[in-house]
């Protein structure tokens, strides 16, 4: 097919500019589909007034049509009169029964003006059959006849519809396609070019061709409702306007709870260790300045044993949720959970692709510093019985009645690993291994509750950290904490000197520690950070 396409960019500069709308819109529609005939219906009642609530419509009734060649021309100044000596307008959308009940009518065209309300709240559709020929009957008013939908997207198959065995035979038609105009009526075709409609193994030979000529139909088409409503007056303008009005009120508080919904589900997937497309099939790298922490439940084996699954699981997936919230707080992940202890990570595969810049090495240390210490304080605020999680203070009364102390500790450490995709191929997950994860995890290990176990190397940038308006990750979040503006000078604020603010903490913080050891892990030096005020760990 090489039929030229018409410019729907000009289409759309002059429609609202042109008093014969309608004309030009057959006139363009006509050459886009390359049709022997196109016709425009309005819907209406028995008033036959134009501009009503399309709730309203009974009935579709043909008001213009278009065509080519010396039958097109005939078409086009006589069609009204001659559908309607026939008794082909208009088309009744409903009938009686002898009982005096209303039911649908047949046909493509009743069914497309009676679902103008999918318009609304699915998109367009237009309506194909493919082939007519051969297919109706001679003896019955409608025949049963392949349709389909297309979206915009999707050709799908519509059962148990109609086809006017009538217009088939005035118009001699070869094909058809249909589609509703908002606030207006429909447009039908008769006979567009039948290569477009060619099938191939009951796929359209030339499809790509076929959904770009619809898709700039639905472009018209919506264009031209919108140019053709410019020309209600007074009442009608105003109950239009209005109908308009309410459905655009309704879509757009749905569109805001919608965008509600989708933003904290975003958040919560992320922040338990979602991934998107592009890192589920991203090639595993190499990372060196990637940070992991491990913080996990003291004397977990024991404290199993005080409770019945049920409670047990509770307690544990408040604390889980704790984590996964803070870690979305702070820009961290959770790579995995692994029974009572979480993996969390902060490292470049995962950065926000919005924000258009990358952390350093100290502003990863720093986030998930402040990841870690706010877990271990809304876990001691969830065990005192004064976190939102846990109203009822459920927690609370379960460890005091099994005479437990609830505690955690974690590890830290920042250093070389791999990153990518790892599983099976019907379940995987994006996860770090290597060095600097191992020794994350001994470093849990070896440390001591309430407080952040690290290295010498997290030890050495901490105690060099500061944090400024130029660590773009941190300063709107501190701001927030303290309640400060973005647009404040902060000068450099040291990072423990913050940290203890934040966390109301005083005296010294840090616990220099001599010859660790767990397994096959072993350092000369480390070093144990604070989390939870001493006056305020009553339970300790």
């Amino acid at each position: 097919m090489k039929h030229e396409l018409p410019n729907i960019d000009k289409f759309e500069r002059i429609i609202f500019r042109k008093k014969n709308t309608l004309n030009l819109f057959l006139s363009f529609s006509l050459k886009l589909m390359q049709a022997e005939q196109v016709g425009l219906l309005f819907g209406t009642n028995k008033t036959y007034a134009d501009f009503l609530p399309p709730d309203k419509w009974d009935r579709g009734v043909m008001h213009k049509f278009n065509g080519t060649g010396f039958a097109g021309f005939i078409l086009k100044y006589f069609g009204t009169f001659i559908v309607k000596f026939k008794g082909l307008s208009p088309v009744r959308l409903y009938k009686d029964t002898q009982f005096g009940e209303k039911i649908h009518s047949d046909g493509i065209i009743s069914f497309v003006l009676r679902n103008h309300k999918g318009f609304y709240e699915k998109g367009i559709k237009i309506l194909v059959i493919d082939n007519i020929r051969g297919t109706f009957s001679n003896d019955e008013s409608h025949s049963n006849i392949s349709i389909l939908s297309y979206n915009g997207d999707t050709f799908q198959s519509l059962p148990d519809l109609k086809i006017n065995n009538a217009i088939v035979k005035q118009f001699k038609a070869r094909n058809f396609v249909s589609a509703y105009i908002p606030d207006y009526g429909a447009i039908v075709f008769n006979t567009i070019d039948e290569k477009l409609l060619e099938k191939t193994k009951e796929k359209f030979t030339c499809e790509p061709e076929l959904k770009k000529r619809l898709n700039i139909l639905i472009s018209a088409i919506e264009m031209a409702s919108l140019a053709n409503i410019g020309f209600a007056k007074g009442r009608q303008a105003a109950h239009i306007i209005w109908r308009k009005e309410k459905s655009l009120r309704k879509a757009a508080l749905q569109l805001k709870n919608k965008a509600i919904e989708l933003n904290a589900m975003k958040e919560y997937l992320r922040a338990v260790g979602a991934v998107n497309e592009k890192q589920l099939n991203m090639e595993a790298v190499n990372i060196t300045d990637g940070v992991y922490a491990f913080i996990d439940m003291v004397g977990s084996a024991t404290i199993r044993k005080q409770f019945n699954p049920r409670d047990y699981f509770y307690i544990l997936n408040l604390c889980h949720q704790i984590a996964a919230n803070n870690a979305n707080w702070f820009s961290c992940r959770i790579d995995n959970f692994i029974g009572d202890c979480v993996f969390i990570q902060n490292a470049s595969p995962f950065d926000d692709e919005k924000k258009h810049f990358s952390m350093g090495t100290h502003e990863r240390i720093m986030l998930m510093a402040f990841t870690l210490s706010s877990i271990f304080n809304e876990i001691y605020l969830l065990r005192t019985g004064h976190h939102d999680l846990d109203r009822s203070a459920r927690v609370k009364e379960l460890i005091d009645k099994a005479q437990i102390n609830l505690s955690f500790r974690a590890g830290m450490e920042v250093g070389t690993a791999l990153i990518g995709p790892l599983g099976s191929r019907k379940r995987k997950i994006v996860t770090a291994i290597g060095k600097a994860v191992n020794n994350a995890s001994r470093l849990e290990s070896s440390g001591i509750r309430k407080g952040i176990h690290i290295s010498e190397a997290i030890m050495a940038i901490l105690n060099n950290a500061h944090i400024t308006r130029d660590i773009r990750t941190i300063w709107p979040i501190i701001c927030k904490i303290n309640g400060m503006k973005k647009s404040n000078n902060p000068g450099n604020l040291n990072f423990f000197d913050c940290y203890k603010k934040i966390f109301g903490l005083e005296k010294n913080i840090i616990i220099q520690r001599t010859n660790i050891s767990y397994k096959e892990f072993s350092k000369d030096i480390t070093y144990w950070i604070q989390c939870i005020p001493d006056s305020e760990d009553l339970l300790d």
